[in-house]
C-alpha cells in the first residue's frame, strides 16, 4: 500500500512507503578565465581564425612544427607546460605577398557539361609548406555482376540493384567494334529515373554494343582512393570516395567541407547570392557535417562537376602518383617573411585586384572580409561567454636577430692544428631561421606602439589582460619608460626571455605565455584571486643572457614580473599589472574583479524575464550574496566578517526614476579584495524584457 502526502511522492517500481521528491538544481555555468589567446607566426594553418588548442599535439596537426623563426610554436608548448589547459591560436601573416601551393588530381578530369579540365585542388592554408604536398590517387573497382530485363516497350535495359545510390559510378564492357577487337569500355552514373525518383537508370544510357548479358556480368563499380603525402609521409587517406557529384561521397565534398581546425569559421548559409569565389571555404558542407581535409581544399568549379577517371589510373592497379615537385613555379606557395611586418597581427585579411584576378579561375581565394585577429577574438568571447579569451599572448611581436652559432671542428686527424688561433677552425656563421622576419626585429617605437595597440584593445574589451614581454637589452631608463608607456590594470609585463629545448636546439622565447600558464594553473588550483608568483616554471632551462637588465628591485618597483633563479629552480616572482593607479597594481585582483561580473551576471541570467519590482531586486541581491559569501570563504575577501569584506545592494535606492522607466534593475556590489584591502565598486544594469541582457558597469 503506498501513502500520498502533500509534497511526497510514489513512483511505481519502488517499494511501499513514503518518498520525498526534490526538485533538481538547476547548475549555473561557471566562468573560467584561464583560456589564453595566442597570436603568432606558423608553419601552416588556417588566417586570422581562432584555433581551440587543448594540447601541444593538437597545435602541431593543426599549425605544423616548431621551426627555427618561429615563436608561436615554442610559446603554446610553454603555456600548456605550466598548467594551462587551452588556448585559442591565431596565425597571423601578411596575406597580400603569401601564396598557396596549387596541384590537381592525378589521373582525374574535371567534367562540367563539354568542358573538361583538370580537376584543381590547393594546400588548405598558404604558405610554402604547400610545396612538400603529394598525392596518390587510386581507381578501385569491384566486381558488381548486372543483368538485363525488358522495359514496359520489350526493350532490353540494365537492371540496377536497390542498393546503388544516385551517382554511382559503374564501368561497363560492350562488344568489340571489330572482330578480335579488345572488347569496349564506358563509364556511367546512376541517375534517378525522370517522373520516378524510385527507380534507377544509368547516364548516358547504354547502347547496344554494351547491352550484353556475358559482358554485364563482368561491370565493376568505380570508387576513388586519395592519399595525402606531406614531406614523404601519409598523412592523410580518403577511401570509397566517389567521382559523380550527385554522390553523398563524392571526393571534393569530402575533402572540402571545414577542416577541424576551421570549426569556429561555419559555412555560409543561404545567401542571397550564392557561395562566391571569395568563399571557396566554406561551400562544401553545413555545420553538422563531419570535418574534412586539414591539408587540401578543392576548387570551387568541382562543386558542379563530375570527375573521369582517365585510362592511365583505371589501368594502374597502385594508383598515379604528383609531387608539388612537377608543378611548376608559379603554381608553389611561398611564405611572406620578407614582408610580413607588426600590423598584420591586427589587420583584417585584404585582396587586392591582382590577387583575384591570378585566382579567378581556380576559386580558392578565402580571405575577403576576414577580420583581424582581435576582431575574430570578439567572435570568440561572443560565441563563448563563459570561457573568454581572459589573456592575450602575442609571442613574435618581437624577433631578435639569432646568435652566432658555434661551429665545432671535425673529428679528422688531418695533421693540421685542430683549432685556429680564434678558438675555431673557420669563422662562426650565424644561424639563419627557416623562417626569417627581417620587419620583426627591434624597432622600438613600432614595437611599443604595437604593445599598445593590445593593451588598447584589452581596455575596450574589458575582461582581458594584455600579457607583455619586455624587450631584451634595455637600459634602466628605457625600462621605466616602456613600462610607463603600456601602464594599465589590464597589462602585465614580464621579463627576461628564456632558454628552452626546442626538439634538441637550445632556443630563446618571451616569457609572457608560461606565464599565462601559471595564470591558468594557479586559477585552476586556488582560483581567480590567487596570485600567479612564486611558482616554478616548466619547460625552461635557463633565462636568456641579458646584461642590462636592472635588479631584482628596480623591476619590482617598477611593476615589471620577472623570473629569476633560486634554489627551487627559475621562479616567476612578480604577479603585478603595470598600473599606476595602487588599488589596481596585483593581478590577482584585477582578475577576481573581471570574474566576479561575469560570474554574477552568468548567476543572473534569469533576471531579465522577470518582473522589475522589489521581490525582483530581493532575490538578484540574494543570488549575488551567495555568491560572494563563496568567495569569502575560500579567503579571497579582506575582513573577518561578510560586513568587512563586501555588500550588495538592489532596492529603491540603486535605481532613479529614469532607471525605473527603462525596466532597468540597477545591482550595486562592492568587495574588498584581500589585496589591496579597500572596496571596489562595480554595477550590474538588468535591462527589461524587450532587451534581455546584463550589462556590467
Amino acid at each position: 500500500m503506498s501513502v500520498a502526502l502533500q509534497g511526497s511522492l510514489w513512483r511505481p517500481g519502488l517499494p511501499p512507503g513514503v518518498y520525498e521528491e526534490i526538485p533538481a538544481v538547476v547548475g549555473r555555468p561557471r566562468v573560467r578565465l584561464d583560456v589564453a589567446a595566442l597570436i603568432g607566426l606558423a608553419e601552416r594553418g588556417p588566417v586570422n581564425t581562432p584555433v581551440v588548442i587543448d594540447d601541444p599535439r593538437q597545435f602541431e596537426d593543426a599549425f605544423g612544427r616548431a621551426l627555427p623563426g618561429l615563436n608561436l610554436p615554442l610559446a603554446v608548448r610553454l603555456f600548456f607546460a605550466n598548467g594551462g589547459r587551452r588556448c585559442v591560436v591565431l596565425r597571423c601573416l601578411d596575406h597580400r605577398n603569401v601564396r598557396t601551393a596549387r596541384l590537381h588530381l592525378p589521373g582525374l578530369t574535371a567534367v562540367r557539361g563539354a568542358s573538361r579540365r583538370q580537376a584543381r585542388l590547393a594546400a588548405r592554408n598558404p604558405g610554402a609548406w604547400g610545396n612538400g604536398l603529394g598525392l596518390r590517387c587510386r581507381a578501385i573497382q569491384r566486381p558488381l555482376p548486372l543483368e538485363l530485363e525488358l522495359d514496359e516497350h520489350g526493350k532490353p535495359r540494365v537492371r540496377l540493384p536497390r542498393e546503388l545510390v544516385v551517382g554511382t559510378t559503374l564501368r561497363l564492357l560492350g562488344r568489340p567494334a571489330t572482330a578480335g577487337a579488345a572488347p569496349r569500355s564506358r563509364l556511367f552514373h546512376v541517375v534517378a529515373a525522370a517522373g520516378d525518383d524510385r527507380r534507377r537508370e544509368l547516364s548516358p544510357k547504354p547502347t547496344q554494343p554494351f547491352l550484353h548479358q556475358e559482358l554485364l556480368r563482368n561491370a565493376v563499380a568505380v570508387t576513388l582512393t586519395l592519399e595525402i603525402h606531406l614531406d614523404g609521409h601519409q598523412v592523410e587517406v580518403w577511401e570509397d570516395a566517389a567521382p559523380h557529384v550527385d554522390h553523398p561521397r563524392y571526393l571534393p565534398r569530402l575533402l572540402g567541407r571545414r577542416a577541424a581546425a576551421e570549426a569556429l569559421r561555419p559555412p555560409a548559409r543561404g545567401s542571397a547570392g550564392g557561395v562566391t569565389a571569395d568563399e571557396a571555404d566554406r561551400l562544401w558542407g553545413d555545420l553538422d557535417e563531419p570535418w574534412g581535409s586539414a591539408f587540401i581544399r578543392p576548387s570551387a568549379l568541382l562543386a558542379d562537376a563530375s570527375l573521369m577517371p582517365g585510362k592511365a589510373l583505371l589501368a594502374s592497379p597502385n594508383g598515379l602518383y604528383l609531387s608539388m615537385a612537377e608543378m611548376p613555379p608559379s603554381r608553389r606557395g611561398r611564405d611572406a617573411g620578407a614582408t610580413t611586418e607588426r600590423r598584420h597581427f591586427f589587420a583584417p585579411t585584404e585582396m587586392d585586384a591582382a590577387d583575384r584576378a591570378e585566382d579567378a579561375d581556380h576559386r580558392f581565394v578565402a580571405f575577403k572580409d576576414c577580420p583581424g585577429a582581435l576582431d575574430a577574438l570578439r567572435e570568440w568571447d561572443n560565441a563563448f561567454p563563459f570561457e573568454p579569451a581572459a589573456l592575450l599572448a602575442v609571442p613574435d611581436l618581437l624577433h631578435p636577430s639569432p646568435p652566432p652559432a658555434r661551429i665545432d671542428p671535425p673529428l679528422v686527424d688531418d695533421g693540421a692544428p685542430c683549432f685556429a688561433a680564434d678558438g675555431t677552425r673557420a669563422a662562426a656563421e650565424r644561424t639563419r631561421p627557416a623562417f626569417d622576419y627581417p620587419l620583426l626585429g627591434f624597432d622600438a617605437a613600432s614595437l611599443r606602439e604595437a604593445q599598445r595597440q593590445l593593451v588598447d584593445h584589452c581596455e575596450a574589451q574589458g575582461g582581458r589582460i594584455a600579457m607583455l614581454d619586455l624587450p631584451p637589452r634595455l637600459r634602466a631608463g628605457e625600462v621605466v619608460d616602456w613600462r610607463r608607456a603600456l601602464a594599465s590594470d589590464r597589462a602585465a609585463l614580464y621579463a627576461p626571455w628564456l632558454r628552452v629545448d626546442a626538439d634538441g636546439t637550445a632556443r630563446t622565447v618571451p616569457p609572457a605565455a608560461a606565464a599565462c600558464g601559471i595564470v591558468a594553473q594557479v586559477e585552476n588550483q586556488v582560483g581567480v584571486w590567487g596570485a600567479p608568483a612564486n611558482r616554478p616554471l616548466a619547460g625552461v632551462f635557463a633565462r636568456d643572457d641579458d646584461a642590462g637588465l636592472p635588479d631584482p628591485g628596480f623591476l619590482f618597483g617598477e611593476r615589471i614580473d620577472e623570473v629569476r633563479a633560486t634554489e627551487r629552480g627559475l621562479l616567476l616572482l612578480g604577479a603585478r599589472t603595470t598600473a599606476n593607479d595602487p588599488e589596481w597594481t596585483h593581478l590577482s585582483v584585477r582578475r577576481l574583479i573581471d570574474w566576479l561580473k561575469a560570474q554574477i551576471a552568468a548567476d543572473l541570467a534569469w533576471a531579465p524575464f522577470e518582473p522589475n519590482n522589489a521581490a525582483l531586486w530581493s532575490a538578484m541581491a540574494a543570488t549575488a550574496r551567495r555568491r560572494l559569501r563563496a568567495v569569502f570563504d575560500a579567503g579571497a575577501l579582506a575582513g573577518r566578517t561578510d560586513a568587512d569584506s563586501f555588500f550588495v545592494r538592489c532596492d529603491a535606492g540603486t535605481h532613479t526614476t529614469a532607471d525605473l522607466d527603462a525596466g532597468r534593475a540597477i545591482l550595486l556590489v562592492g568587495v574588498a579584495p584581500a589585496v589591496p584591502a579597500e572596496f571596489i565598486v562595480f554595477r550590474l544594469l538588468r535591462h527589461g524584457a524587450d532587451d534581455p541582457r546584463l550589462e556590467v558597469a
